[in-house]
C-alpha cells in the first residue's frame, strides 16, 4: 500500500496542519484493513461523530470480507477551506485508485480491479479541531466517478 499525497504544504500554518492530519486520518482506515485489527489503527482518534460511524462501518465490513488492497492511491487537487473561528474547516480533494487493486488478506491473491470512471473519487470533508489541536473529520461524504476528478 502505497498513499501519494499532492499538495501538501500551502505555506499557511492552519491549512498545513489540516493537510497533514488528513494524511494520518486517511492512513488510519488503511492501517486497519491492511492489519485487520481497527483497535489500533487510531480511526477514533482522528474521525468523529457521523464520519467515525461510517468509516468504522466500512473497515468492519473490509475486515470481515479479508480485504484489503495494493498499489498506489494518489490523493490531489485537496483544497482547504478555513472558516472565521479557526476551529472548524472544509477539505475536498479527489483519489486516483486506478493504479490500486482490492486484494485477499488472507491469500494475498489480487480482484483484477480494471480502471473505470468510478476508480476517480471526490471527497468532501468537515473538520473541526479537538481541544488537543487535532483536526477530526466529523462529515464525509464521497462521490466515486465524478466528474470533478476524472483524468
Amino acid at each position: 500500500m502505497k498513499l501519494d499525497f499532492e499538495g501538501q504544504q500551502t505555506g499557511d500554518a492552519t491549512k498545513d496542519a489540516i493537510l497533514a492530519d488528513n494524511e494520518r486520518t486517511v492512513s488510519t482506515v488503511w492501517q486497519a484493513m491492511a492489519s485487520g485489527d481497527m483497535k489500533k489503527s487510531g480511526m477514533a482518534f482522528y474521525y468523529t461523530d457521523d464520519a467515525l460511524v461510517g468509516i468504522y462501518q466500512y473497515a468492519k465490513g473490509a475486515i470481515a470480507e479479508k480485504t484489503s488492497w495494493a498499489g498506489t492511491l494518489r490523493y490531489y487537487d485537496r483544497r482547504v477551506t478555513v472558516f472565521d473561528d479557526k476551529k472548524s474547516a472544509a477539505l475536498t480533494y479527489c483519489v486516483d485508485e486506478s493504479k490500486a487493486d482490492l486484494k485477499n488478506r488472507e491469500t494475498n491473491k489480487m480482484q483484477g480491479t480494471k480502471t473505470t470512471p468510478n476508480s476517480y473519487v471526490f471527497y468532501n470533508l468537515g473538520l473541526k479541531k479537538n481541544e488537543d489541536g487535532v483536526w477530526q473529520t466529523w462529515d464525509l461524504t464521497e462521490d466515486r466517478g465524478s466528474q470533478k476528478c476524472q483524468p
